[in-house]
Formats: C-alpha cells, structure tokens, sequence
C-alpha cells in the first residue's frame, strides 16, 4: 500500500477535529479511501481467487473510512457552537 494511503488512514484515526481537517477529510481524504477500496473491490469482481491477496488492505481502507466519517460527522452541540 502506498505510504500516502497509509498516511491517509492515519489522518482518520488520529483526527484533531479541528474544522479545516474535517473538511479535507470530508472532501479529501475519506473518497480517497473509498474510492481505493471500490477500485480494489472491482479488481476482486473480475478475480475472486485475489480476494485473499488484497483482503488485508481493503479492511484496512473500509474500517479507516468508516472511523472517518463517524470521526467527521457534525455533532448538534457543535452546530449550536459554531453557529454563535
């Protein structure tokens, strides 16, 4: 896996929250991760016996994409903060 993706993946999993990060990560980095899984899924419909191969990282990009968009996700009470 590239060191960008890993980096990526850091980035969802050690987020500050701060509003420009959740903004790249909303705009930027959390596609990325999913638009990685979806192209190694398609590689998967095409050659199923290479699930094995890419099992491990398309776990790692899904479960990190995931965290993100949690991570990321607006809660009320900070809306209600920033809209002061």
């Amino acid at each position: 896996m590239p060191k960008f993706i890993l980096d990526y993946i850091w980035l969802c999993r050690n987020c500050s929250l701060d509003l420009r990060t959740v903004g790249n990560m909303r705009s930027i980095v959390i596609p990325a991760l999913q638009e990685r899984a979806a192209n190694i899924r398609a590689v998967i419909a095409t050659a199923p016996d290479c699930y094995a191969d890419f099992e491990g990282e398309l776990h790692l990009l899904e479960s990190a994409a995931k965290a993100g968009l949690r991570r990321c996700a607006s809660q009320p009470e900070q809306q209600v903060l920033f809209a002061a």
